[in-house]
C-alpha cells in the first residue's frame, strides 16, 4: 500500500469510529451506555473498518424501530 494514502484510510477509520459512538450516544444519552452498546454488537472477527460499518448500520437499524416523536 502507498504511504501516502495511509493516513487517510487511518482518518476515515477514526472519522466512522467517531460516528459509531456519537449515534450510540444519541440512542443511549450516556456515553458509558453508549460504549457498551457498541460493544455488543461488534464482531470482533471482522476488519476494524467494516466492523464499524456494521455496528453503525446496527445502530441505525434501532433508531429506525423506536418510535417517533
Amino acid at each position: 500500500m502507498n504511504a501516502e494514502k495511509r493516513p487517510d484510510t487511518a482518518n476515515r477509520s477514526m472519522l466512522l469510529v467517531r460516528e459509531v459512538v456519537m449515534t450510540a450516544y444519541s440512542l443511549t444519552g450516556n456515553l458509558s451506555s453508549a460504549t457498551e452498546l457498541c460493544g455488543e454488537l461488534a464482531d470482533e472477527d471482522l476488519p476494524e473498518d467494516i466492523q464499524a460499518m456494521a455496528v453503525l448500520t446496527k445502530l441505525h437499524n434501532i433508531a429506525m424501530r423506536r418510535p417517533k416523536h
